[in-house]
């Protein structure tokens, strides 16, 4: 007989009691990783919106991932976004890019901006889905590769 496991994905704003397991993910996830105080200080930044995932299962809850935008007038940045490796291909990437863009429509945003690593295929399969396009490039752009950096926009309607 087959388990069945129940699952909830819950998007939450992004708190101060969520940044230990922001970090733990960024660690995992990039070579040069956004430090505990640099996370703190994103949570008091004015125009800044951020968001984690938290996975329930059962009596159990961890983040799974999170993402952060900062913006301007009528423009945003994403300025991070990622996903605990052991819960990676879901859709928890797309849900949380999704209402992020939400949250910033509703706030007058019509363009946002974001880089990303020119050999994350993945990532870039992902944004080009929802419809941002490659508009630039920023060479040398990863300090601990050195890798290239694509500059992707997406117009907001």
């Amino acid at each position: 007989m087959a388990r069945v496991c129940n699952e909830k994905l819950l998007l939450v704003p992004f708190g101060s009691d969520h940044i230990a397991d922001v970090v733990a993910i960024e660690r995992l996830s990039f070579g040069v990783p956004w430090s505990y105080e640099a996370f703190a200080g994103e949570l008091k930044v004015k125009n800044s919106e951020s968001l984690v995932a938290i996975l329930n299962k059962g009596k159990e809850s961890k983040v799974v991932g999170y993402i952060t935008g900062r913006w301007a007038s009528d423009e945003a940045e994403i300025v991070n976004l990622a996903v605990h490796p052991d819960a990676r291909r879901r859709g928890i990437a797309r849900k949380l890019l999704l209402n992020l863009l939400d949250n910033l429509e509703r706030k007058g945003v019509k363009k946002a901006f974001l880089e990303v690593r020119e050999n994350n295929v993945a990532a870039i399969r992902l944004y080009e889905a929802l419809g941002f396009k490659r508009v630039g490039l920023r060479k040398g752009y990863y300090v601990d590769t050195g890798e290239d950096a694509l500059i992707m926009r997406l117009d907001i309607h």
